[in-house]
């Protein structure tokens, strides 16, 4: 997701890794006219329930819960009363034991991580 790149360069990287400050007119900018186009057609596709393809996770839901998860730590939060479609299946994702834990341990990475 470009649009997410420039929010988690300029939230994250640049200022935990980096120790400069991101650009944060980019960053907002970014959430503000680039990310809801991605998430209204996101939520059009999202399943009511189960997976992207067959009854099994693939490597489609893979590649749409992936940066949803790093989401939190841009300060981003999808709004689960504007996409409720969407945000029940990247839960659902992301609390398998598949990706659970990785979540736990990267959380506590960036938060051992000062910005």
């Amino acid at each position: 997701m470009a649009c997410g790149g420039k929010i988690f360069f300029n939230r994250v990287v640049a200022p935990r890794f980096l120790r400069r400050p991101g650009d944060d007119a980019v960053a907002d900018a970014a959430e503000r006219e680039e990310l809801p186009p991605i998430l209204d057609y996101l939520e059009s596709v999202a399943p009511d329930g189960g997976f992207l393809i067959e009854d099994r996770i693939t490597l489609a839901d893979i590649a749409i819960a992936s940066p949803m998860a790093n989401l939190p730590y841009m300060g981003v939060k999808i709004d689960p009363q504007r996409y409720p479609r969407l945000s029940r299946y990247v839960d659902s994702i992301l609390s398998r034991p598949s990706f659970a834990p990785w979540i736990e341990r990267e959380t506590q990475m960036l938060a051992n991580i000062a910005a």
